[in-house]
């Protein structure tokens, strides 16, 4: 996936130390409105922004478009799926069953969902990842290739499936940390089993209804109906065109995410955890402890929160979650009080964090990159209508030049090259891939992709050159050595079974 250094539109920020607290204020704020104004017009940030400091709403914005089939633009009342954020809210509700008496972080799980076969997991070790629970993931995948997904998939036919195949354990519960959706999926049914109520009913009563949280819900085929501002996941090829990249069909799956919300809702619940209207400050104090395991490391992850610093050093916590277009960042930097919250529909993955970074830097008032616009948009135009020439030309200049104004990175002309091969252009995509070669001779990568465009168009013995350049390069590259063998293999054999 591309990435996409992005900043305002000035290429530094000038300390202003001598300004008074209003105007170092609002400098920040026209910072912020220039940064995301470029972005949007380069059409990579596409979804509502919110920041706000010391208790109050600094900067919020909403940019671009609702989904891949409307023109209409987003607004503050859209709701995004909000991906991992929503483990946020699985740990919120474990630990208010928890101050309720009806559970113990310490407990094993099989006390609250029968027959539940690892008989050493603890609750606890849900929350911060130490479980060793398999990953149920692949099976899920697996359904969908094989097309036996007709119906509704959620936790509890998650759960069925781990009791009735009852994999191995990734690693002994406590001696290690791994990232665990199943986990959190576990802890829906554990949710479920103590309140006696479905995790979306419960998450409605006990947190969403109290706080206000209007617009958050967490999604299943029974509540879908009542996300009624919705924004829809897509994406932006380079000829400009979208394409749906929002839900799997059936797959209603809760716990570990699925959570449709909005940069307003999200900030009440910022709100509600910072002043422990939810939770006791003793409880919130323990989920933010980073996690120690068994295996002598530690973690910096609590129950539910990320714990990394952001890169001024300064402690703070938060989560990001990503589920097909969606994209999104909820953090709080504890120091000087200050939330992110981002929420995306177009399928940017690295623009997001990049977007946090910049937005970081600008409430410190520091330094940050100028914004960078993708050097294969600008270049799209050129090869499609064979202008390859000129399009490399153009390309030398604004690198040397420009280079602070465009993404030059590899990554770039490869996409480039891929996208013009699945329109079957052929002859511009060798041209794209010929000069990514030459901006990176060192990349076996680059040289590989180049050889998968000449096989395309049949110059065989030109690709069998470049294929022996890009192993020369790097011995391990298996793709080069799938495809050389490929090459190499005689018709006759190949046609012989």
């Amino acid at each position: 996936m591309k990435k996409f250094v992005l900043s305002a539109i000035t290429s530094t920020v000038l300390m202003l130390n001598s300004m008074n607290v209003q105007s170092f204020e609002d400098d920040r704020v026209q910072l912020l409105e220039a940064y995301f104004t470029h972005c949007e017009q380069i059409k990579l940030c596409n979804g509502s922004v919110l920041v706000a400091e010391n208790d109050a709403i600094l900067f919020q914005r909403t940019m671009g478009e609702v989904s891949h089939a409307s023109e209409e633009q987003l607004g503050t009342q859209h709701q995004f799926d909000i991906g991992s954020i929503s483990k946020q809210f699985t740990a919120i509700a474990i630990m208010m069953l928890k101050e309720q008496g009806k559970l113990k972080f310490e407990d094993p799980v099989y006390l609250y969902i029968p027959n539940f076969p690892y008989k050493d997991i603890k609750i606890n070790q849900l929350l911060n990842h130490t479980s060793g629970v398999p990953d149920m993931m692949p099976y899920i995948s697996d359904l969908y290739r094989q097309g036996k997904v007709d119906s509704s998939l959620d936790q509890s036919f998650l759960l069925s499936v781990l009791l009735s195949e009852q994999p191995a354990l990734m690693f002994k519960p406590g001696e290690q940390f791994k990232y665990s959706n199943t986990g959190y999926v576990v802890l829906a049914k554990v949710i479920e089993s103590v309140s006696r109520m479905p995790y979306s009913q419960f998450l409605k009563q006990q947190v969403f209804s109290p706080l206000g949280m209007h617009y958050t819900v967490s999604r299943t085929k029974l509540t879908e109906k009542k996300i009624t501002t919705r924004a829809y996941g897509f994406r932006r090829h380079l000829n400009d065109k979208k394409r749906a990249f929002d839900q799997i069909p059936f797959f209603d799956v809760e716990g570990m995410g699925g959570i449709y919300s909005t940069t307003q809702d999200l900030y009440k619940w910022h709100l509600a955890l910072s002043n422990n209207k939810l939770i006791s400050k003793e409880t919130w104090l323990q989920a933010l402890q980073p996690t120690k395991t068994l295996d002598n490391n530690t973690k910096q992850y609590g129950y539910g929160f990320m714990l990394k610093a952001d890169a001024y050093d300064h402690p703070k916590f938060g989560h990001s979650g990503h589920w097909r277009g969606f994209k999104s960042i909820y953090s709080h930097q504890l120091d000087d009080n200050r939330t992110i919250i981002l929420l995306t529909n177009n399928g940017q993955d690295d623009v997001v964090d990049e977007n946090e970074k910049a937005v970081e830097a600008i409430l410190a008032m520091k330094p940050y990159p100028q914004v960078k616009q993708p050097i294969s948009a600008v270049l799209y135009k050129m090869f499609t209508q064979g202008e390859p020439a000129e399009a490399r030309s153009q390309y030398n200049r604004l690198k040397a030049d420009r280079y602070n104004n465009y993404d030059f990175s590899e990554a770039q002309l490869n996409d480039l090259g891929y996208a013009l091969l699945g329109e079957e252009k052929n002859a511009a995509a060798i041209a794209a891939f010929e000069l990514n070669v030459e901006a990176f001779p060192s990349s076996a990568n680059g040289l590989d992709s180049f050889a998968e465009a000449l096989i395309a168009d049949n110059q065989l013995k030109r690709a069998k050159a470049i294929l022996k350049q890009a192993i020369v390069l790097d011995p391990n590259l298996e793709s080069a050595k799938k495809q050389l063998a490929s090459l190499e293999t005689p018709v006759s054999t190949k046609n012989s079974l």
